[in-house]
């Protein structure tokens, strides 16, 4: 007797999605396919270079030597490239999955490879932990999806959880959810997310890349450091989907 391949839940997803909504461009919003041969180019071109985006994020965490943690971002967070994000995110546009984490994984590849980062080639990869309420929002988690592409002996997902929903949040972590304006650079890398380190998952000192979506002011990442620290990894680097423009002039003056 033969097994059954289990249905994949994000298939069934998608195919729910293509019966209940109209098949219109889920970037420029044509009518007639989820995804527009000229979208789908643009979107590709956007995404066919990494590059270096750590300039842009004035909260990411700082190195002993006082220079932000090094990211690499497949693309800039503008344009085609920001509704396609967003669209694939909050607007259930699965069918930008293959396109989008393949560009994270070519990301991946090169922040790996990036000489300017000690210990990168062999660091794993954590990815910010998906919440329970934006889950069941979705039905989906969009990371989980974007690094679900790649070897699964690189990801770890158990080094940081998120809370559980319905978890009162402790008390230090009052003041994570509050606005970003008006808090300095500072005070945004020191927000906890309540987010639950697991020590002795890995070696001690074991290098970690961190993994996110979207980069704008680095704040999410900087969260993430902490509570990769607290686990026992090292946080070396970070790889990013998208990221904002880098300014025009030197750091100073931009959640994420």
């Amino acid at each position: 007797m033969t097994g059954t391949a289990r249905p994949d839940r994000t298939s069934l997803l998608e195919g729910i999605v293509d019966l209940v909504l109209p098949a219109d461009c889920a970037v420029c919003a044509r009518p007639g396919t989820r995804l527009c041969a000229g979208c789908a180019a643009e979107v590709g071109r956007r995404l066919a270079v990494p590059r270096r985006a750590e300039e842009a994020a004035l909260a990411l965490p700082l190195g002993p030597d006082g220079t932000p943690l090094p990211v690499t971002a497949a693309g800039t967070y503008a344009e085609e490239l920001a509704t396609a994000v967003l669209a694939f995110k909050d607007h259930h546009a699965l069918v930008l999955r293959p396109l989008l984490a393949d560009a994270l994984a070519r990301a991946v590849a090169v922040a790996r490879l990036d000489p300017s980062v000690p210990r990168a080639a062999h660091a794993l990869l954590v990815p910010v932990p998906g919440g329970a309420a934006g889950h069941r929002r979705r039905g989906y988690d969009p990371l989980g999806e974007l690094t679900g592409a790649l070897p699964p002996a690189w990801v770890r997902r158990d080094l940081v959880v998120a809370p559980r929903l319905g978890v009162p949040r402790p008390p230090w972590a009052a003041g994570a959810a509050s606005a970003h304006a008006g808090a300095d650079a500072r005070q945004r890398r020191g927000r906890d997310r309540g987010w639950r380190a697991r020590p002795g998952r890995v070696r001690p000192g074991t290098p970690v890349l961190l993994v996110d979506d979207v980069l704008t002011t680095g704040a999410t990442l900087a969260a993430l450091a902490a509570a990769v620290r607290a686990a026992g990894a090292d946080p070396v680097g970070a790889v990013v989907l998208a990221a904002v423009a880098p300014p025009r002039h030197p750091r100073g003056g931009a959640e994420g």
